[in-house]
């Protein structure tokens, strides 16, 4: 109850104030689409998410986990207890880093009792292949999963992050545990008094559907995973913001995330990178 109630404060910017318990509905309110056993379902599941980042990069065969479940040590549980991220090399030189289990049924509730896809969704970072190693261990240093791993602890620590996002689309947080991860040069930039980073989440791509009547579908990142058994899984996009863009939300909240929605434009607009410039002067 204390995690999920300090996750609850985290995303306190994104939420209505005088109802946020309206988010927090049951998940079996989905209606799945199958009957399987949770183990056909699980791997099924997996093998979604795996065939959705192979059609848009070269999918790592290693697995970025844990030697001991953060669960166990009194983190937030994820449905299925598999707490794991993916790691995906893009033709345009890119890295994604991604979880990949807030999606996995829930494995204490049975099919016959209205299990689904999780959580609903899985976050992903794309960030440019020279800001981050090439070594899966090294991979785990980074500040870019390290802020991956907050906000998917997050959402796993609240449980109806997904409610929100379909009917706000665009929500922001304060990360914590990111600051020893930023190298010191980018430090004044990103991290504010509290030792937080700011990230916007659920941005998508602008270019989505005219790609997609080109038939280029596999140089863009799709909104849902596509073939999840039960229900339907968003795939969200975090956006590492610089100090101004955070205030801009802090400021303005909806407005402000709108407004930074629109500034970020190109193929930059899904990358999150220390080295891009401020879009704050736009205002």
């Amino acid at each position: 109850m204390k995690v999920l109630k300090k996750a609850r404060g985290i995303f306190t910017c994104c939420l209505p104030r005088h109802d946020e318990d309206a988010y927090l509905q049951p998940l079996t309110l989905f209606q799945p689409r199958t009957n399987g056993s949770i183990e056909e379902v699980l791997e099924a599941s997996s093998r979604a998410r795996e065939e959705c980042w192979q059609r848009i990069g070269s999918l790592e065969p290693l697995v970025l986990s844990h030697l001991v479940n953060p669960a166990l040590m009194g983190g937030p549980r994820w449905p299925a207890m598999r707490q794991a991220f993916r790691v995906v090399r893009r033709p345009n030189g890119n890295v994604i880093i991604a979880s990949d289990g807030l999606s996995d049924p829930f494995d204490d509730i049975s099919l016959g009792e209205g299990n689904v896809n999780g959580f609903g969704l899985e976050f992903y970072i794309e960030t440019p292949a020279d800001e981050v190693s090439e070594t899966i261990h090294d991979i785990k240093q980074s500040w870019q999963f390290q802020l991956l791993y907050t906000v998917s602890q997050l959402a796993a620590g609240h449980g109806g992050i997904r409610s929100i996002m379909d009917d706000m689309t665009l929500l922001s947080t304060e990360a914590e545990g990111v600051n020893d991860t930023i190298p010191d040069e980018y430090k004044a930039s990103h991290v504010n008094s509290a030792g937080r980073v700011g990230a916007l989440l659920g941005l998508t791509e602008l270019s989505s559907a005219a790609d997609l009547s080109n038939g280029d579908s596999d140089s863009v990142v799709p909104d849902k995973v596509e073939g999840m058994p039960l229900t339907d899984v968003l795939l969200v996009n975090i956006k590492l913001l610089t100090l101004p863009e955070l205030k801009l939300i802090t400021d303005q909240g909806a407005e402000g995330r709108k407004k930074l929605s629109e500034a970020f434009t190109g193929s930059s607009r899904l990358v999150s990178s220390m080295r891009r410039k401020s879009q704050i002067e736009a205002f």
